[in-house]
């Protein structure tokens, strides 16, 4: 708190650098009276001590690894893993799974650590040989059916040393991670990892949370998905408040199994955006870690420290990723890259700047890793925990966020939680996007090279072209169809080699599993190692809960 003397000095200093400012300002009629950050806070020209005058360094601030955790979630912030700051995660999943466990081991040798992995099965849906798949299998995901492909894919990959994380919330996915795990020596208690276990009222979510709490204390089961909220169009504030809502949801539900929120809070990963707009971005992270802390310790009565600490893997906006000067957005997410690391999240996946127009490739997914080394080993921003708290703007900013994903929280619970508030929380983000919408086609918000800025010749996607043209390696990604042929050719070798004998007891486990109340993940690691397939799974289940196949749930992922 800042003396009473000192801020009366402070306002008079203000109130004439204003007068001298607005005399400026008006000469100047194109100039903006007013400006706003990306989530429509109304900003001042400057900020001073006055912003932060009612601000306690204890309540607010603290110091890193203390609650209420607003500079870092620990004491030592980066310090204590300098060779790795974060993780350097790179999304992967292309093709066959001989082609991504390819792509995998080529980012190792250009130093990665970590990996994120996309694709089937991932899913409760068909086969390759689906005719659903038509266009569709390895293009944009791995190509994979049954353990045999995760075997493949998993070849010298050691899940002692490499952290994964599984783009998945299907309970075959994680079933088949433990089978893989063991074949490799590792006991369920002993795997670390990750996986997209978004956390919602669904049988599948609930399961590998009660799975992983009694059997996989160091594995982060649930999963609080906002990155692709804010992609949507959700503001910052929301992205904070609807993220924490949805962990007092499932900590609620979790309840109801008997499984205490100290039991499943601290194994709570986010995923997050880190967006253009660089100070409200750092303000943001800062405090979505303040806000999980209270929420956790005030809302939900968690006892445990570890319950409090926000975690976080961090993905670079994609939406203003542009096709054309494609180029530039190697600037754009090496700027979004930055306050995601000045904000202190400990993992983090760079956009390539090819995404907007096919599957990154080696080139582009090598630029994207590159940016992340060199921010992290060139710039000396890990040196430092939480490099801009102490700037009256971050913190004013810091707090402005706070208050208004507070006042969401609120709002969400009045409507019964966050489950229950589903629909109305969709709607306010549609509004933010068709807010942002208006905005760049009025070109009221500028996106260079489309609508300002532009070339009518554009010499970057003539140079892009040109590289794929006479580039000795591939520069831009073209899908294959053969693909599908050839996992359709690997999926029938696999159906003819396996014991069937084995396959129909494993179906007829999995129905009585899928017919009762029990958690199916025990009875999906034994069943999976028959090498049944994905869409036989998936058929099963659909017949022993009286549903229909539905493909349309599938084909939207």
């Amino acid at each position: 708190m800042i003396k009473e003397n000192i801020l009366q000095e402070i306002a008079k200093v203000n109130e004439k650098y204003t007068e001298e400012l607005k005399k400026i300002i008006d000469k100047i009629p194109e100039n903006k009276k007013e400006n706003f950050t990306m989530s429509g806070i109304k900003l001042k020209p400057i900020f001073t001590p006055e912003d932060t005058a009612n601000m306690n360094f204890s309540d607010d601030l603290s110091t890193p690894g203390q609650y209420p955790y607003t500079r870092s979630s620990h004491p030592a912030g980066y310090l204590s893993r300098l060779s790795n700051p974060f993780n350097m995660r790179q999304v992967t999943g292309i093709g066959t799974a001989e082609e991504t466990n390819k792509r995998w081991k080529y980012l190792f040798s250009q130093g990665a650590r970590a990996i994120s992995v996309v694709g089937a099965p991932t899913a409760w849906g068909p086969d390759v040989d689906h005719e659903c798949t038509l266009g569709f299998a390895g293009k944009d995901s791995l190509a994979a059916d049954t353990f045999a492909d995760m075997e493949t894919l998993f070849d010298g990959i050691d899940l002692r040393k490499i952290s994964v994380h599984l783009i998945s919330g299907s309970t075959i996915t994680l079933a088949m991670y433990i089978a893989i795990a063991q074949k490799q020596g590792i006991e369920p208690k002993d795997l670390r990892g990750s996986m997209s276990n978004s956390l919602r009222p669904d049988r599948d979510c609930i399961e590998i949370i009660e799975y992983c709490h009694k059997n996989m204390p160091l594995f982060h089961s649930g999963y609080i998905d906002v990155r692709n909220v804010r992609e949507a169009g959700c503001t910052a504030a929301q992205e904070i408040a609807f993220g924490c809502a949805m962990g007092m949801a499932a900590v609620e539900t979790a309840a109801e199994k008997g499984i205490d929120v100290d039991e499943i809070a601290p194994r709570i990963s986010w995923f997050v955006n880190s967006c253009p707009d660089f100070f409200e971005e750092i303000a943001k992270f800062r405090a979505m870690r303040k806000v999980w802390a209270k929420t956790m310790k005030q809302r939900c009565k968690a006892k445990n420290p570890r319950s409090w600490q926000w975690r976080a893997h961090c993905q670079t906006y994609a939406p203003t990723l542009t096709a054309q000067q494609p180029f530039n957005n190697i600037i754009r997410s090496t700027i979004y890259a930055l306050p995601a690391i000045i904000g202190g999240v400990q993992s983090l996946h760079v956009n390539s700047f090819d995404e907007t127009l096919a599957c990154p490739t080696e080139f582009s997914v090598q630029i994207s890793l590159k940016t992340m080394q060199i921010i992290a080993h060139e710039t000396g921003i890990t040196s430092v925990i939480d490099p801009m708290g102490g700037s009256y703007y971050i913190e004013w900013l810091t707090k402005k966020l706070e208050e208004e994903a507070e006042s969401l929280i609120d709002t969400i619970n009045s409507k019964g939680g966050a489950f229950d508030a589903w629909k109305w929380m969709q709607e306010e983000v549609r509004k933010e996007a068709a807010k942002n919408q208006k905005e760049l086609d009025l070109g009221e918000k500028i996106l260079v090279g489309v609508n300002a800025f532009s070339e009518e010749e554009d010499l970057q996607t003539q140079a892009f072209e040109t590289l794929q043209d006479h580039a000795p390696f591939e520069a831009l990604y073209d899908y294959d169809p053969s693909i599908r042929d050839k996992q359709i050719k690997r999926l029938n070798k696999i159906r003819m080699e396996r014991d069937n004998e084995k396959v129909e007891k494993a179906k007829k486990l999995l129905f009585d599993t899928f017919k009762s109340n029990e958690n199916a993940i025990p009875n999906l690691i034994e069943a999976v190692q028959t090498n049944i397939t994905q869409g036989e799974i998936w058929k099963i289940r659909t017949e022993a809960e009286g549903r229909e196949h539905d493909l349309g749930m599938y084909m939207l992922g």
